[in-house]
Formats: C-alpha cells, sequence, structure tokens
C-alpha cells in the first residue's frame, strides 16, 4: 500500500493508525524509522505516576511516542494525561519519567536527613569548577 516514500510524516502516521493489515502497518513503521524524530520534553514536569497508565497487550502494537517522537513496536503502551489532554508514550519513556520523580523524591529525602548538600548534582555546589 505506501510504495511512495513521498508521504510526509504525518500522513505515516494516519496510515499507521489507520492500517488494518499487519503488512500495511509494518511497511509505514518502516518509512517512519526514516524520519528524524523531534522529541517534546516540555511535559516532564507533568511525569508523575499518578498520571501515567502502562497498559500490557497480549499483541503488538504500533503507534508513535509523544515524547520521544519515535515509531513503536511493542507489547507495551503508556497513556499519560497531561494538560494538554491524554497522549500516548512507550515503555522507555514511561521508565525515564518514573525514574526522574524518584531520584528527585530520593534527592530530597537525603537533602533533608543532611547526606548530601542542597543542591548538589545540580551544578550550584560549584565542585569542579576550578579546572
Amino acid at each position: 500500500m505506501v510504495k511512495s516514500t513521498s508521504l510526509t510524516k504525518q500522513e505515516l502516521v494516519d496510515v499507521l493508525h489507520a492500517a488494518k493489515s499487519t503488512k500495511e502497518k509494518n511497511r509505514a513503521v518502516k518509512l517512519l524509522k526514516q524520519f528524524d524524530p523531534i522529541p517534546k520534553y516540555e511535559f516532564d514536569d507533568e511525569g508523575l505516576k499518578a498520571n501515567l497508565q502502562p497498559k500490557k497487550y497480549d499483541y503488538l502494537l504500533g503507534f508513535m511516542c509523544f515524547r520521544c517522537d519515535k515509531v513503536k513496536q511493542s507489547n507495551y503502551k503508556v497513556h499519560w494525561t497531561t494538560s494538554k489532554g491524554k497522549k500516548q508514550i512507550c515503555h522507555s519513556c514511561y521508565n525515564q519519567l518514573v525514574e526522574r520523580e524518584d531520584v528527585a523524591k530520593m534527592r530530597a529525602a537525603n537533602q533533608k536527613a543532611g547526606i548530601i548538600p542542597k543542591g548538589f548534582g545540580l551544578g550550584l555546589t560549584g565542585v569542579g569548577d576550578g579546572r
């Protein structure tokens, strides 16, 4: 069906969503992989576990990840509720967002306990600047 590479990225995304057969989906995924991703990290501060709903499917899904802007074929898809509506992201982006939240919680707890100085790891301590 998709034999021409003259289709735009958005047209291929539409073909991927509308494809009924596995052959059409695979061809759309292959052509979408040729495009350079343009990641969207502006909603990362909304990436809390409460806003993320991972789901495992028994079959292979083909979709575009909103956050990393890459085409994915996976059994996992995560529904992310942002201020701009529901978005679909891949499992690796989900893991990055969850890990980011966990690190922030651990950093706050360690700073409160006095284990690490305030601002450590954020380039605010001035350590290592005098090379």
